[in-house]
């Protein structure tokens, strides 16, 4: 999934820049503290609920999950309780990683089921992180992704994604697009989304192009990534279109 490497830049979080190199070593600690809190040495496509903010630790989790061999089951950050119980029943997840300490209802959601808790910072940290054995080899027919339907017209439905799906899509944007290496892209769509992790955030790392991620769409502060002259790429929805015309 990642096209960079060594110091160029993947990730840019508020003042924070992460490289390539430091994503791709705490994708790997991720995977290796999954597989090894597992007692295994492949996932074999475990279901992974996941709720983190947009930021360095989201992209770590997701590529980590993967190398496992998991499969990454994003939740909305916004959706009530019993919105997060529904996918986590009907994908039968393991394991829960938030990003939210204390009073995170993920976690009493995750106990009720018999599913584990983790936060996200434990297993990104990269310090006394785990080495070992090779990571697994994943097949590129397995599943990877797990994203729900909008459910206008009935319960969500999940719709699974395989790593060579994921992998033709990206293909096929970055041609169609002219993604390149020298790509910033200002990035403040959901994630947990095909727009939001595929088109967005995926192509850019498959190119190694910098990924500047925002917590959220605020009008005056995108202005400002744009005013700066280094942003290349935006995608968004028409509110959010609307909103900075409005803003402007």
């Amino acid at each position: 999934m990642i096209g960079g490497a060594g110091p160029s830049i993947a990730i840019v979080e508020g003042r924070t820049q992460h490289t390539y190199a430091t994503l791709d070593l705490a994708a790997d600690t991720v995977a290796r503290r999954l597989l090894a809190a597992a007692g295994v040495d492949d996932l074999q496509g475990v279901r992974i609920a996941i709720r983190i903010a947009p930021g360095f630790q989201y992209v770590a989790t997701l590529l980590g999950v993967w190398r496992a061999g998991g499969v990454a089951v994003p939740l909305c950050l916004s959706h009530p309780e019993p919105e997060l119980a529904y996918v986590l029943d009907d994908t039968g997840a393991s394991l829960v990683v938030s990003d939210d300490a204390g009073e995170d209802p993920l976690e009493r959601l995750a106990a009720e089921r018999s599913a584990a808790f983790r936060l996200a910072r434990d297993l990104v940290a990269t310090a006394g992180g785990t080495a070992g054995d090779p990571l697994p080899s994943i097949a590129p027919g397995r599943p990877a992704l797990i994203l729900y339907t909008s459910g206008t017209t009935g319960q969500p439905k999940g719709v699974v994604s395989s790593h060579a799906a994921l992998a033709a899509n990206m293909d096929a944007l970055i041609e169609a697009w002219g993604w390149s290496a020298e790509d910033r892209i200002v990035h403040v769509l959901p994630l947990h989304h095909t727009h939001g992790i595929v088109n967005a955030l995926l192509c850019a790392l498959r190119v190694g192009a910098t990924v500047d991620m925002l917590p959220g769409f605020d009008a005056p502060t995108v202005w400002d990534r744009f005013a700066d002259g280094q942003a290349t790429l935006f995608m968004a929805v028409p509110t959010v279109y609307v909103r900075l015309i409005q803003d402007w």
